[in-house]
């Protein structure tokens, strides 16, 4: 999965970029198996910091986490978990239409 790191107004150290790095691919992958890119993006809002997730996954989805703090770090965990509610969310939402549509199969061919 290609991440894109930017910031506005807004330095990003390499720690920052390592850890976004590292947390971002294994949280999307836990639940899609080949995600196309993840966009990462810091900026200033008053005295917090806010940051946005944007993953494309394929197949015309589109999943955005967003959330403000402090610190960079702490933004970016809360964004990330926002991201992953949704992901866990669209996951189970197909595996349920999936075994209902197998279910109606099989009473269908009682």
């Amino acid at each position: 999965m290609q991440v894109l790191v930017s910031g506005k107004q807004i330095d990003i150290v390499d720690s920052l970029r390592t850890h976004v790095d590292t947390k971002a691919p294994a949280a999307v992958e836990k639940y899609f198996q080949n995600p196309i890119r993840a966009n990462v993006v810091f900026s200033h809002e008053a005295h917090l910091i806010h940051a946005n997730i944007w993953v494309d996954v394929g197949h015309d989805l589109d999943f955005q986490g967003e959330a403000e703090a402090a610190e960079a770090y702490a933004a970016f965990d809360l964004a990330l978990e926002h991201l992953v509610k949704q992901l866990r969310r669209h996951k189970r939402k197909l595996r349920n239409h999936r075994r209902n549509i197998a279910a109606k199969q099989e009473v269908a061919e009682i």
